[in-house]
């Protein structure tokens, strides 16, 4: 046979079962406490929800009509700068020294042959004033 040694399982010894205890019906001496009021809470957060939703559809309104507005001004700010724009060329060609040559001819304007430079501090004139030849095609008199 073989030398390995036989273990027998020991048990613990069985507890005895507690006893139950006595069960008996409580006399009806305390007051019966009403279920809690639930239909205020629930007309409390339902109020509160729908306060919140227009709150919310008041803020999307708001938005709504202040991006109309900032459109609108973006349409007006690009018309003023297109006038801008146009503005800006018609100084060009009225600032142009054609134009003004053009403009002095003919109010009678003639152009200068010498410059003649007037030094305010000490009163004096640098170079010799000569009068301008009378313009072409001009009569005399007025």
């Amino acid at each position: 046979m073989s030398q390995m040694a036989t273990t027998t399982a020991v048990r613990a010894p069985r507890r005895p079962a507690p006893a139950r205890p006595e069960l008996r019906v409580v006399p009806p001496t305390a007051p019966v406490k009403a279920p809690p009021r639930t239909l205020p809470f629930a007309l409390f957060c339902s109020m509160l929800l729908a306060a919140g939703l227009m709150a919310l559809l008041l803020i999307n309104m708001s938005l709504a009509q202040g991006a109309y507005q900032l459109h609108d001004l973006q349409t007006r700010a690009a018309m003023l700068q297109e006038d801008e724009q146009q503005l800006r060329e018609e100084l060009a060609v009225l600032e142009s020294p054609s134009h003004l040559a053009r403009e002095a001819r003919k109010i009678g304007m003639v152009p200068g042959t010498v410059p003649v430079f007037l030094d305010v501090s000490d009163r004096s004139l640098t170079g010799k004033p000569v009068p301008a030849p009378a313009p072409s095609g001009t009569t005399g008199g007025n």
